[in-house]
C-alpha cells in the first residue's frame, strides 16, 4: 500500500510540475497615454507566454491621418492601427511572440501619415514586461 501511495504523490507532483511549465505566464496589464494635438492614442497591453494582448484607441484631432504602431522585443512582432480625419478608432487584437516565455517589451509609436505619405513621428512610449 506504501508504493500505491508514494507512486500518486510522484505522479501528482509530475502533473503539478508539468502544468506550471506549459501555463500561460501572464504579467499584469501595463497602460500607456499619449494625448497630442495631431492625434492621441490610449491603451493598455497585456503580456502572455507566448502573445501579447493589445486593447486601446487612436484618435485623429487632424484633417489626415494618425497611426499608431506596435512593435515587441523579442520576437520583432508588427501591427499598426489607423484613423483619420477627425475620428476615433478602438482596437482589440494579439500579437503571437511565438518563443518561450513572450516579449520582454512593447514599443507603441504615435505618428502622422503627412499627404506625401511621409511620416512624422509624435512620440513613442515603451512598456517593459512587469
Amino acid at each position: 500500500m506504501r508504493k500505491i501511495l508514494s507512486s500518486t504523490g510522484v505522479a501528482a507532483g509530475a502533473a503539478a510540475l508539468l502544468m506550471t511549465a506549459t501555463g500561460t505566464a501572464t504579467a499584469a496589464p501595463v497602460s500607456w497615454s499619449m494625448p497630442g494635438g495631431q492625434g492621441s492614442t490610449y491603451g493598455s497591453v497585456q503580456f502572455n507566454n507566448r502573445s501579447v494582448g493589445v486593447t486601446g484607441e487612436v484618435q485623429s484631432h487632424i484633417s489626415g491621418c494618425i497611426q499608431t504602431v506596435f512593435q515587441t522585443y523579442p520576437g520583432d512582432a508588427f501591427e499598426t492601427r489607423t484613423t483619420c480625419d477627425y475620428s476615433t478608432r478602438g482596437f482589440n487584437f494579439t500579437m503571437s511572440t511565438d518563443f518561450p516565455g513572450g516579449a520582454s517589451w512593447v514599443r507603441v509609436t504615435l505618428v502622422h501619415i503627412n499627404p506625401n505619405e511621409t511620416v512624422e513621428w509624435l512620440g513613442s512610449r515603451t512598456m517593459d514586461r512587469p
